[in-house]
């Protein structure tokens, strides 16, 4: 189970015991510095729905706790191993507070993820009918998710306001290297790991790292080198860079944009064929069994 979703099976009981029993405990959960020491997220663990503004909306999940008469949304910028801790930090918190046993953490950690899939979206005319060599809806899909995740947001930088290799002492991010240096988004930008196209996410990279990191996180590939991470959050932090993490509503919002895209191409496909109707071309050329 991600970390996500161990913070939202556990978030009624954590709010059980703010109503309930430590009721500052509450107050503190609205605190960034308490969330960032105790669970190390950037973000309060819990705000206020009326203070949270329309920027920092996408930064809480949607579902509303009530407590003690009052409306909030829970964080959900949560990341697992080895890009962060939270997931230790968090089941140590439930632990100090009583709100589960290491038996029933452990229980949680063996349930299956959950799949994510479409319930309306339908699979493509294409796909029963195939084409050798045909250009791939993928990267139709793709292309498309990234040019959204390319510009989220309303930062501007040009090429001289990218001062990374600087930062890094012109040397590659992840292995140190003085080398050729090329531009690479630490979180990748795809549907997977809902990386951004901002100036805190853009580090230097040699060749070598660039094509071994692939669709990795920069956590994900520098697993075991705490220094370098920790180097390149700081630098995240430095540009107030803060990643969508594991984000429900912008993943549900992608996932429809990918299902549209298909959709929009089949469309024109039929429009396109429906000009041809007697072009051999068009017709099955499957030999029967």
């Amino acid at each position: 189970m991600k970390i996500g979703q161990l913070v939202k099976a556990y978030t009624k009981k954590v709010f059980r015991y703010c109503d309930e029993g430590d009721h500052e405990e509450l107050m503190r959960l609205m605190d960034a510095k308490y969330s960032k020491d105790t669970f190390g997220i950037h973000f309060p663990f819990c705000a206020e729905v009326e203070t949270i503004s329309p920027q920092q909306s996408m930064r809480y999940w949607r579902e509303i706790h009530v407590v003690r008469g009052k409306t909030f949304r829970v964080c959900s910028q949560w990341y697992d191993p080895p890009t962060s801790k939270s997931r230790e930090l968090f089941c140590r918190y439930l632990l100090s507070k009583g709100l589960a046993d290491n038996e029933e953490l452990s229980a949680m950690d063996s349930l299956p993820q959950p799949s994510r899939q479409l319930s309306n979206a339908e699979p493509s005319q294409r796909a029963a009918r195939g084409r050798y060599r045909g250009n791939a809806i993928g990267n139709a899909q793709n292309l498309f998710v990234r040019n959204i995740l390319s510009n989220i947001g309303r930062e501007s930088f040009n090429e001289n306001d990218w001062q990374a290799k600087a930062y890094f002492m012109n040397r590659c991010a992840y292995c140190g290297a003085e080398t050729d240096l090329v531009i690479d988004h630490a979180i990748p930008i795809n549907k997977a790991k809902l990386g951004e196209h901002r100036i805190g996410n853009l580090v230097p990279s040699c060749n070598e790292c660039n094509s071994r990191k692939g669709n990795r996180d920069y956590g994900e590939y520098l697993s075991g080198d705490d220094e370098k991470r920790q180097t390149i959050e700081s630098y995240m932090d430095s540009k107030n860079y803060v990643p969508l993490g594991d984000n429900d509503q912008v993943r549900m919002i992608l996932d429809l944009a990918y299902a549209e895209v298909s959709a929009l191409v089949d469309r024109y496909i039929v429009i396109i064929n429906s000009l041809f109707p007697d072009d051999p071309t068009t017709q099955d050329t499957s030999v029967p069994d």
